[in-house]
């Protein structure tokens, strides 16, 4: 008989400690740590987080939108030691219509972002002769090119963030109680007059905000169950009202697998409604997201807003 392998002997002792086998690929790089693993939050829906089955599938409502936006940068060459970051954002909503889905609203922006207070005259002026939007990347107390280079990098970030709001606010004043799904959290549009009518769909879950026995829970639900819906960021402009989905069965995967983070502004009918916002989202699986690698996280409207996002954009460099 063939002696079994370690990585059988160890899936064998997990097993029989009524463990769960399965987890990420072959790894070769040290993470880098996380920049804000742990935040707050407070019980809404239930005093501890249960698994809710949010029961079949159900289509989304007609003429909701899905928002994405990407962003590219490069470093288009130097003064001195100063980068000079050439920058694209681009974001969009697609929104469906019998079946099918079509760009509904567009935006996007190429520029030139750099510590400008680094540059003489002449050089200003030689950038200015691009005809493209100048943003300043500011600078540390001391010249450190790679520091410089995240500079601008944040700039981009802030440029790409801008479009996506001309882009849904657009379609929020154009589709009147029409909802819009985001990739991402909702923090930065709370304030907004329609932030009722946006859905943010999380699929990294770098920050936790549950705890013990809530967040084990939260992590480990079945397929098509959710978790009950909790206040996120306490207090201050971030507060927003979430909960967690499973997607997909995490049999033999990690922990993770299939599962997104929900949320929305802090109301009421949130809570009301977070069963059924969730069997949208399983509606959403259909048709997958593959070949993405993060298919089981990635609803298949929100793949096609990038793919549009993509085409458009080319061969950029």
């Amino acid at each position: 008989m063939t002696p079994r392998s370690a990585g059988h002997l160890l899936k064998d002792a997990i097993l029989a400690a009524n463990g769960k086998v399965g987890g990420t690929s072959v790894l070769t790089h040290v993470p880098q740590p996380l920049s804000r693993p742990f935040s707050s939050a407070a019980a809404l829906e239930h005093e501890s987080v249960r698994a809710i089955d949010v029961g079949e599938a159900k289509t989304s409502p007609s003429g909701t939108g899905f928002l994405d936006g990407i962003q590219r940068y490069s470093v288009a060459g130097r003064f001195g030691l100063v980068p000079v970051i050439r920058g694209y954002v681009a974001a969009a909503v697609l929104g469906r219509r019998d079946e099918s889905l079509s760009v509904q609203h567009h935006a996007s922006e190429e520029f030139i972002a750099v510590g400008i207070d680094r540059l003489s005259g002449d050089q200003l002026c030689q950038l200015e002769t691009t005809g493209l939007p100048l943003y300043d990347s500011g600078g540390a107390d001391r010249e450190h090119p790679i520091l410089d280079v995240h500079l601008a990098a944040r700039v981009v970030e802030s440029r790409r963030e801008s479009v996506e709001l001309t882009v849904m606010l657009s379609y929020l004043r154009d589709r009147p109680g029409g909802w819009l799904v985001i990739d991402g959290s909702i923090t930065s549009y709370l304030r907004q007059e329609d932030a009722s009518r946006i859905l943010g769909l999380i699929k990294s879950h770098e920050t936790q905000f549950l705890d013990g026995d809530d967040l084990r829970t939260a992590l480990t639900l079945p397929a098509g169950y959710r978790s009950s819906v909790f206040a996120r960021g306490t207090d201050g402009r971030d507060k927003a009202y979430s909960w967690y989905l499973r997607l997909w069965p995490w049999d033999e995967h990690d922990l993770l697998y299939g599962l997104v983070r929900l949320e929305r502004a802090p109301t009421a009918e949130a809570v009301e409604q977070a069963s059924e916002i969730s069997a949208w989202m399983l509606s959403e699986r259909s048709p997958l997201s593959a070949p993405d690698s993060r298919w089981d996280r990635l609803i298949y409207p929100i793949r096609q807003v990038e793919s549009y996002l993509r085409a458009h954009v080319g061969e950029w460099l």
